[in-house]
């Protein structure tokens, strides 16, 4: 019979001579207590029980910082949570939610997606509680919200005459509440469908956005842009000549641009695909980047005023634009990248081409089976698009109409 262990027994333990793995000791005072000692001395409570058939191992704590005693009750309580079903993890999750508030459940939800997500979106989400969740639920216990928070929240939003910005909060919040699900930290999500939020909170029933330039507002935004400042100048036509998102190209870096190869890689890491985007580049972006190159020219292309940071003047560079081409003035930077894939098939590109251009990943089997990249027909598609683009800001070209009111 494994005999019960003492605290002398505890403190003289010691590993095995010349061990190279852990030994492990049995605590005959309490079923299924180990104390685990690796080769270099240190010493780990665990417990050993049997969920659903199946042996789990739990490390409690280290010794001395858990006790004897302390471990023994920890022990005794998995041991009964486990004869019920509950795992120890299940356990430990619990008690975490026991202290656990909304702003430290989204701490630990955006540790956990960070790896997976852009600087950009982690920032977002991190605005977007701050200034609308935090302030009403950020001190609560997560354990504690219910459907009529989520939505006194989300009709907050709204109120402030943000109906489409209450959508993304609501969706933050139901996606913080489902990771809080998976980790054990709740029972259950509060049953809140989107559907019931437009009713009751307010939010508004998007629309995806069809908006694209005219042939007149592209000249209009060519011609104009030669009235801004050189930073927002070279962003927007970057932007009207590349099709690529708008923060991509804000945050375009010398190391992603061979110049003699006349093509930009934008890194996995900050391509919203996380597969690396190869950029041919056109012979009118070729002339920006030339303009900015300095030999030995390291770190952001388009160098903000301070710091050594890169342009960050976009919302800025958007008004200005917006002014400069009059009329509706309702369009977006992501409505520039939209209107080059419309102008590309307008133009005759074809689809798998114009596709890649802008970055898109084939699906289904043509993603398994097509492994040509068509950087040669991308390159000429983009140039194709440059070139038009130049005629129609050029006084006297003939430019024919891709088609009317582009």
């Amino acid at each position: 019979m494994t005999k019960a262990l003492t605290d002398s027994v505890v403190r003289t333990l010691k590993p095995e001579r010349d061990a190279t793995d852990w030994r492990e000791v049995s605590d005959g005072g309490c079923r299924g207590l180990r104390l685990r000692i690796s080769p270099t001395g240190e010493k780990v409570w665990a417990i050993k029980v049997t969920i659903h058939g199946r042996r789990v191992r739990h490390t409690l704590g280290a010794y001395p910082a858990m006790s004897l005693t302390e471990a023994r009750d920890r022990a005794r309580d998995y041991a009964a949570e486990a004869r019920a079903g509950a795992s120890p993890a299940e356990l430990d999750a619990r008690r975490r939610a026991e202290t656990l508030t909304v702003s430290g459940a989204h701490t630990e939800y955006l540790d956990a997606m960070r790896p997976a997500l852009r600087a950009s979106t982690i920032n977002l989400k991190e605005s977007m509680f701050r200034d609308h969740v935090a302030p009403a639920l950020g001190k609560r216990m997560i354990g504690t919200i219910r459907k009529a928070d989520l939505i006194e929240v989300v009709a907050a939003v709204t109120a402030k005459g943000f109906p489409v910005q209450a959508n993304r909060v609501y969706s933050e919040l139901m996606a913080l509440l489902r990771w809080c699900e998976q980790k054990d930290y709740l029972d259950g999500v509060p049953s809140a469908r989107k559907k019931d939020m437009h009713k009751v909170a307010g939010t508004a029933q998007e629309q995806a956005r069809r908006r694209t330039l005219t042939e007149a507002e592209l000249t209009a935004a060519w011609i104009g842009t030669a009235d801004m400042g050189d930073l927002s100048r070279d962003y927007i036509r970057l932007l009207m000549l590349t099709g690529q998102r708008r923060d991509e190209v804000r945050l375009i870096d010398w190391s992603e641009v061979d110049l003699a190869a006349a093509v930009w890689t934008i890194p996995a890491t900050k391509y919203k695909t996380r597969i690396p985007q190869a950029v041919p580049l056109s012979s009118q972006v070729m002339t920006i980047l030339r303009a900015r190159w300095a030999e030995g020219a390291t770190g952001p292309v388009l160098l903000g005023r301070t710091d050594g940071k890169p342009f960050n003047g976009t919302l800025s560079a958007l008004r200005r634009l917006r002014e400069i081409v009059g009329g509706k003035g309702d369009f977006t930077l992501h409505d520039i990248r939209r209107t080059l894939r419309t102008g590309l098939a307008r133009l005759g590109v074809d689809e798998t081409t114009a596709e890649l251009v802008i970055g898109h990943v084939p699906q289904g089997i043509v993603k398994v089976y097509d492994q040509h990249d068509r950087m040669d027909e991308r390159r000429a598609a983009l140039q194709q698009w440059a070139d038009y683009l130049e005629r129609l800001a050029t006084p006297g070209t003939n430019v024919t109409p891709l088609t009317r009111g582009a």
